[in-house]
């Protein structure tokens, strides 16, 4: 097959080398830094979901530490978004503190980092074959082309730790990629499986890593047993079975550790519920996002790679799996939704062992020190210029030189001129709260103002509100949340003018509806007053204060009910009370 992980020839890394590591893990640290410290802002949503698990974990694991493991399990077992992606960071929270920053450079260091240097090592084992006492300065230069790939970046500079798959993925096609499916012994069958289970309790959505999975290992299977035995029928039986094997291990481990979270993804339509994240009307569209968000440079360098990787014997096999599962997770995932910043993980393994193997075959025929040193200088400097336009509002003019050859993606530091005025709203609500304690309900989705920024500032703010705990959260998307049952529960409430959407307003009438009718006061508008006084926050948006006056009609709620199913006749369940 392509190598042997466990090869006894592989030099130890030199001084040199590990200097060379250290190096560039040092301005990757320095360049995280330098982001997160630019920043001045209130993260919300995604941008905030799994640093308030790192928060909450790192709190909880000290002080009740039987009561956090069942936390976990049971967010495992149940949740979307559960703890273990951030699990392992929690002793850096113990060590350097709650904060942002170390939150971004503990992903960086626990998993990105780790990363680069895992898809660098995988892509020289695949395409490097000679010269073996010069796979370790491969492996620094290939490691560090792929750290300057935006598309890494971008999720964990947001707060995601979703990097983390990709070091499970590494683990996965490693094993793949030892011998043929049909010499694999039945440790590394099951270690596959068990991987593969893993990808999917750490990040939902990698699933369609592994539904992709299948079918490249199905096509690669054939093309491998067609050149070794030909027609002979036992290669293909074995080849059924072993892969057989994967697949009860993946599912048998799925099902006993995330029951739940199985049986309702197989009863979900996922296309359904997140067709309001579609806006690609074709498949060419998406594509044509995908192409502007890697940059045509990268994407170019990766294809290269890979089918230089399909065209030679002893790589065919890895270069044409890679391929078939990128195309095959781009049509299932376009079908879906649109790629979001941490979806591009899903191709990033095909991307990232694409551009390695093009930077390995590069230096490989440059043999000359002054030749090979500018070659590095040249492939890096590149890469700079790519990451520093997506992330370095200052590199802004670099974009108008190097045009659709670098990503169009723009991830710059995030800063909010409103902050003032969202403490004094914060204030206002906590003086509210004194007279009459009572839930409060945030009529507003969009990235100015929502219920995840509300809580946030609350609990991340200049000081700590007593009211943070009263904050309901706002129900945003239509098929995928339903009726906005907890809105009843709710004393006062925060709405936003105009109406605020992150998605098409067509998709959040959850929102649009419920703010028709409060500014109209009729319906359930009329059980609320409105009080004095405004807020105005970027973007001219203008922020109001509801109290409840009395209660709720029946009546209007059963109102309000019926123009949703009208809306919504195929997902009545969603929209009506639990007593209809």
């Amino acid at each position: 097959m392509t190598y042997k992980p466990d090869d006894p020839k592989q030099p130890s890394p030199s001084i040199p080398a590990v200097c060379a590591f250290v190096c560039v893990a040092a301005v990757a640290n320095v360049f995280a830094l330098y982001f997160v410290s630019a920043e001045r802002f209130v993260y919300f949503w995604d941008w905030a979901g799994y640093w308030m698990k790192y928060l909450d974990l790192s709190a909880i694991l000290l002080q009740h530490p039987v009561h956090a493991v069942r936390g976990i399990l049971y967010s495992v077992r149940n949740d979307d978004y559960n703890y273990l992606p951030v699990l392992p960071l929690v002793p850096f929270a113990w060590v350097f503190g709650p904060g942002r920053l170390v939150y971004i450079l503990a992903i960086t260091n626990a998993y990105l980092l780790p990363a680069a240097l895992a898809l660098g090592f995988l892509a020289q084992q695949i395409s490097q074959r000679r010269h073996a006492r010069e796979n370790v300065p491969l492996l620094v230069v290939s490691s560090a082309a792929i750290l300057t790939l935006p598309a890494l970046w971008a999720p964990v500079l947001r707060g995601f730790p979703d990097v983390v798959g990709v070091l499970v993925i590494v683990g996965i096609l490693r094993l793949l990629f030892a011998r043929p499916v049909v010499e694999q012994s039945l440790r590394n069958l099951v270690a596959m499986g068990l991987l593969l289970c893993l990808l999917v309790l750490l990040r939902r959505w990698y699933a369609y890593w592994v539904a992709a999975f299948w079918p490249a290992v199905a096509m690669t299977q054939v093309l491998e047993i067609s050149q070794q035995h030909g027609a002979s029928w036992r290669p293909w039986m074995t080849a059924v079975r072993k892969t057989i094997v994967i697949g009860l291990t993946f599912s048998f481990a799925l099902l006993v550790i995330a029951t739940p979270f199985a049986l309702r993804a197989l009863r979900t339509d996922y296309a359904d519920i997140y067709s309001a994240y579609r806006y690609s009307s074709s498949l060419a569209e998406a594509a044509g996002r995908i192409l502007g968000y890697f940059g045509w440079s990268v994407v170019a360098g990766a294809a290269t790679g890979l089918v230089f990787l399909g065209c030679r014997r002893e790589t065919r096999i890895a270069g044409t799996f890679l391929s078939i599962q990128a195309l095959t997770i781009f049509f299932l995932f376009a079908r879906t939704q649109d790629f979001g910043v941490q979806h591009y993980y899903l191709l990033l393994p095909a991307v990232a062992v694409g551009v390695a193997t093009v930077v390995i075959r590069v230096l490989e025929r440059v043999t000359k020190p002054f030749w090979r040193a500018v070659s590095v200088g040249v492939v890096l400097a590149l890469g700079g210029v790519n990451v520093a336009i997506a992330f370095v509002p200052r590199a802004a003019g670099l974009s108008d030189v190097a045009g659709r050859l670098a990503t169009q993606a723009r991830w710059y530091p995030l800063v909010r001129g409103d902050m003032d005025e969202l403490w004094l709203l914060l204030d206002q609500l906590e003086q509210l709260e004194r007279e009459k304690e009572g839930d409060v309900y945030v009529l507003a989705s969009s990235e100015v103002l929502n219920s995840s920024i509300v809580e946030s500032a609350c609990r991340f703010g200049p000081r700590r509100w007593s009211f943070c705990g009263h904050i309901l959260r706002t129900n945003d998307v239509d098929k995928r949340d339903g009726f906005p049952r907890q809105f009843l529960d709710a004393e006062y409430l925060v709405l936003a003018s105009p109406a605020q959407y992150h998605l098409h307003p067509e998709d959040q009438k959850v929102i649009g509806i419920v703010v028709r009718e409060i500014l109209a006061g009729h319906g359930i508008g009329a059980s609320f007053r409105r009080l004095a006084g405004e807020f105005r926050l970027e973007s001219s948006v203008t922020v109001s204060l509801y109290s409840k006056v009395r209660p709720l009609d029946d009546r209007d709620v059963r109102a309000l009910t019926d123009e949703f199913v009208k809306y919504y006749p195929d997902k009545r369940d969603l929209f009506i009370m639990r007593n209809e």
